[in-house]
């Protein structure tokens, strides 16, 4: 049985209801959450009457790069009020105080231009640096006064943005004994380390890495990236058999599981890392030079970056393998907990939650919109000084915000410090630093077009 409050809904509109009785295993959205955002909606619409024809009264925030497909919706930050749109129209409002970028959209040759004085600029990329390099170089960077991205030094860091909980992370669902993933290597044939990826060549490398390790031991490439072993089906989908629990399952019936990421970059840690953490399996991780900063406990992942040579990584391996008393000790944080206290506090002090159709529950708050109200509350801090007559906070970002180091590629021996002038990366690299360096000039001078400057 449904009950509405009839104030909720307006009179004008039809509305379907229905109940999604699909298995457990079938993410979807709860109904009441459909039905609470819908009514969300229509209270923003009756306080502004029509979206068509709003004159808003509260400061604008506009995602310039689509992003959230908001047309008008007035909320409350806390006790504060703003206006988050991406309708266009908004740009020379009066009341326009912020403009927020996607950071893979962010483009030259569309900005809002000539920027005015009292506009900020605000940047949200928790992607790969490889999507945009523009924003690897501080000229870029500078033009923003706040930011947020996988990065601890930006204005809201999104660092644990793959990591549900600490409870996720801690849970034994999954989790084999060592002495059954001994029986799936011995009768199934399973390899010591499992590999999968289909983004295959990517800036960090990571390809001509794992070719150099399978000369040493053998390992089961699922992806597409140097496959030799095929993914059954429902789980080989590339994206959302990754989240399927059977690709889990699958995942911890190994004892150690290549998470390498697509590109190298100070706190830039995904999936990869930690579902092999979530499933009982031993990462071997490459990509965040900080990446010790979010182990479990300081003896729960192998880094290859502590390997000065790929032969001492597969030694380690083997070695491991062979003694389950020294590989259990690699896993003794699943049975006394997470013992990290830097990991501990990111999450314990975390305002938001990752959005996972699986584990998302009524009430908690995004990263995407916990973001638009630490834009929205910085708006009338500054909106509130300037009433009193007191300086207003100014913020630009730095380098330390985003920038990422130019690609390098592994040597013969499994280094990653070697620079090469063809590599491709290296050049796109490069050729975004003269972009970012001449686009900086640009809007300084307040041009109204940077596309081909």
């Amino acid at each position: 049985m449904f009950t509405f409050d009839e104030e909720d809904f307006s009179e004008d509109m039809d509305y379907d209801f229905f109940v999604d009785d699909t298995l457990d295993e079938h993410p979807h959205s709860p109904l009441d959450q459909e039905i609470q955002e819908e009514a969300a909606r229509k209270k923003a619409e009756k306080q502004y009457k029509s979206l068509k024809n709003v004159d808003p009264t509260d400061p604008i925030i506009m995602w310039w790069t689509e992003f959230t497909r908001e047309s008008g919706k007035a909320r409350l930050c806390g006790d504060k009020r703003c206006f988050f749109t991406n309708n266009r129209s908004y740009k020379d409002h009066k009341n326009m105080k912020a403009f927020l970028f996607y950071g893979t959209d962010f483009s030259p040759k569309d900005l809002p231009l000539p920027r005015e004085k009292h506009h900020e600029w605000a940047l949200f990329h928790e992607e790969s640096p490889k999507n945009n390099y523009l924003l690897c170089h501080e000229a870029a960077l500078s033009l923003f006064n706040l930011t947020s991205t996988f990065r601890r030094e930006s204005d809201f860091p999104l660092t644990t943005q793959h990591l549900h909980s600490l409870q996720w992370l801690e849970s034994d669902q999954f989790t084999k004994a060592t002495s059954q993933k001994n029986r799936y290597q011995q009768q199934d044939g399973l390899a010591p380390v499992v590999y999968v990826q289909s983004d295959c060549d990517p800036p960090s490398d990571r390809d001509s890495y794992v070719k150099m390790l399978m000369k040493h031991i053998k390992v089961d490439s699922y992806g597409s990236c140097m496959n030799n072993k095929q993914l059954p089906h429902p789980i080989n989908s590339p994206l959302e058999g990754m989240a399927h629990r059977d690709f889990y399952e699958l995942v911890s019936r190994y004892k150690f599981a290549i998470s390498m990421e697509n590109a190298v970059c100070q706190d830039y840690i995904t999936e990869k890392f930690w579902r092999p953490l979530i499933v009982g399996t031993v990462p071997i991780a490459f990509g965040s030079p900080t990446i010790r900063d979010f182990f479990p406990d300081n003896k729960s992942v192998l880094s290859i970056l502590d390997f000065p040579v790929v032969e001492d990584l597969v030694s380690r391996i083997k070695e491991l393998n062979l003694k389950d008393v020294d590989y259990d000790k690699l896993r003794n944080w699943k049975h006394t907990g997470v013992t990290n206290s830097e990991l501990q506090k990111i999450l314990r002090e975390r305002t938001w939650t990752p959005y996972d159709e699986q584990t998302w529950s009524w009430g908690q708050v995004n990263f995407v919109e916990a973001f638009e109200c630490f834009v929205c509350e910085h708006i009338h801090e500054n909106l509130q000084r300037e009433a009193r007559g007191d300086p207003i906070i100014s913020r630009w970002a730095k380098k330390e915000h985003y920038g990422c180091p130019m690609p390098l590629e592994f040597d013969k021996s499994g280094r990653y410090t070697q620079e090469s002038k063809s590599y491709t990366w290296s050049k796109l690299w490069q050729n975004q630093l003269s972009i970012a360096e001449n686009l900086k000039e640009c809007v300084t001078q307040r041009l109204p077009y940077c596309g081909d400057y």
